[in-house]
């Protein structure tokens, strides 16, 4: 008797030992930018888009962890996950932002910036032949206030440019004949022409003029993040080598249309 309770107490021991630990951890908190359409829009637990619906199909179905997903004004955003309120957003890994975070060494989604000009307009023909930056001088360049990207990019090139609020002013100026070309990110312009309905106004040119590296950045805080970013990347690399994460991401600009 005493001999089956004692293998009784060794058979449950074990198993708890070997339980899952997200049957016992809170779910993993992501953050995203509430107004960056159509990679993520929303605010609180509303936020939808390209990246939320990427990283719930990686972390959920591929990993198995529960995750929420919520949208904050970006500095709010950032600061959350800086004070390990909330676990880990996707953006670039500055310097800046490595203080606070741990990277994945995957690329989770790659942002191209690409030119958009008016149909048949100069900038069209001229930009379609010789899509080398320092041609961009030769137009009036409209650059969204606050891009980080593009600013570095204009300073690098020596481009002169003006700025504009946002992506759909740079648009309809250019629409207008008021600006000849502004560049910015594929999915965010194209949206935005549907938006305007300037489909038959405007076009997204073929050449990249840069990309932005999009990594998982994961709160210091967060306990076991270094464990949590190694799962993250052996899945992302196997999904890279099997073509699952390029048709993922194909299918996810395609529901955002």
């Amino acid at each position: 008797m005493l001999l089956k309770y004692a293998q009784l107490s060794f058979m449950i021991a074990s198993a708890l030992l070997v339980m899952p630990l997200s049957l016992s951890a809170e779910p993993f908190k992501m953050v995203y930018n509430s107004d960056w359409p159509p990679f993520s829009v929303g605010t609180g637990n509303s936020v939808d888009g390209i990246l939320p619906d990427l990283l719930q199909h990686l972390l959920a179905n591929r990993m198995g962890i529960e995750a929420t997903h919520k949208g904050y004004p970006w500095k709010r955003a950032q600061h959350s996950v800086k004070s390990g309120k909330l676990d880990a957003l996707v953006t670039v890994p500055t310097s800046q932002r490595l203080e606070w975070s741990k990277s994945s060494e995957s690329i989770v989604y790659l942002v191209e910036m690409r030119a958009v000009v008016k149909r048949g307009s100069k900038a069209d023909q001229a930009l379609s032949a010789n899509p080398d930056a320092a041609a961009l001088n030769d137009f009036k360049v409209c650059e969204i206030l606050g891009n980080g990207w593009g600013l570095n990019f204009m300073k690098t090139n020596s481009i002169r440019y003006n700025t504009a609020s946002d992506t759909s002013r740079c648009l309809d100026m250019i629409s207008k004949g008021r600006m000849d070309v502004t560049i910015g990110s594929i999915a965010v312009s194209s949206q935005k022409i549907r938006e305007m309905e300037l489909d038959d106004e405007l076009r997204i040119l073929p050449n990249t003029y840069g990309s932005m590296a999009f990594t998982l950045l994961v709160s210091k805080k967060t306990p076991e993040a270094d464990e949590f970013l190694k799962r993250f990347d052996d899945l992302i690399a196997q999904m890279k080598a099997d073509g699952s994460l390029s048709k993922l991401i194909a299918d996810l600009r395609s529901k955002q249309r």
